[in-house]
């Protein structure tokens, strides 16, 4: 159980908490101002500022001191973790008010605008309120269902953000190459920027054949736990990799990959 999940997950994880949804939420002052920061597209600035700090954590003489401070200030900052699409479909039946906003990563890195944050609680009512005129489209849970198993199937990462934890706001369904989560956490190791899923993948041996060598599992994990294995001609995983996030189980026409609780794997249990 990752360190959100023992402080605010009441034996379930962090996310799966209906308490952490509650209006009582955002009393907290220091949360309300970061929401709006998001809203307001501050958010823009965030991602600005962690980039610059995760740049210096390069720095050999100033990398622990940044790491330490990254460490200590993300929990009250806008940060997430990887979740699969069961969790993620789970995460939307807690909560409301669903909005698809643009994704500021993509934005930043390629100018581009597309809506793929599906946000939640009061995400909706405060863009409309600073930022009446900005791009949000409001949809029903159904839709946000729909939503979500699409992007699943085209590649994308599932990550539920928080608002200074444990509140969550938002499931961005972001690609790698956009990502700045996880430019933050590349190459520094910075577990902060984006914690790994509560699960890693299983390949079966006895459905895996390996697809000839030419695995779409393989090409479509964006994080290298997957290799074809020649003697063994099938899939084989490196579970100290992997994010957890199952996007490779759509590749898989043989449903010969699973997800598994993280705990249950040693290498792999309190790696996040």
């Amino acid at each position: 159980m990752c360190e959100f999940c023992e402080k605010h997950g009441h034996g379930n994880r962090w996310y799966l908490n209906p308490d952490n949804y509650s209006d009582e939420m955002m009393a907290d002052r220091d949360r309300q101002k970061l929401v709006e920061e998001i809203c307001g597209y501050g958010i823009d600035y965030y991602i600005n500022f962690s980039s610059k700090v995760t740049g210096l954590a390069g720095w050999p003489a100033l990398g622990t001191a940044i790491k330490a401070a990254i460490k200590r200030l993300a929990p009250k900052q806008h940060g997430g973790q990887i979740v699969s699409l069961e969790d993620s479909l789970e995460i939307i039946s807690i909560a409301n008010n669903f909005v698809l906003l643009p994704c500021a990563c993509k934005r930043l890195v390629v100018n581009k605008e597309e809506l793929c944050c599906l946000n939640f609680g009061p995400i909706r009512d405060m863009q409309r309120s600073l930022l009446p005129d900005g791009p949000m489209e409001e949809i029903t849970l159904a839709e946000a269902r729909e939503y979500l198993v699409g992007k699943d199937a085209e590649g994308r990462i599932h990550q539920v953000l928080y608002a200074k934890a444990p509140m969550p706001v938002c499931v961005c369904n972001c690609d790698l190459q956009w990502c700045t989560s996880f430019k933050q956490r590349f190459p520094h190791n910075i577990p902060e920027a984006v914690f790994k899923g509560h699960e890693v993948i299983v390949v079966s041996e006895e459905l895996c054949d390996g697809c000839g060598g030419d695995a779409p599992c393989v090409e479509r994990c964006g994080f290298g736990a997957l290799a074809y294995d020649e003697e063994t001609g099938k899939v084989m995983v490196d579970h100290a990799l992997c994010f957890g996030c199952g996007l490779c189980r759509v590749a898989c026409a043989r449903d010969a990959i699973a997800l598994l609780s993280r705990s249950l794997i040693p290498v792999a249990s309190g790696n996040w």
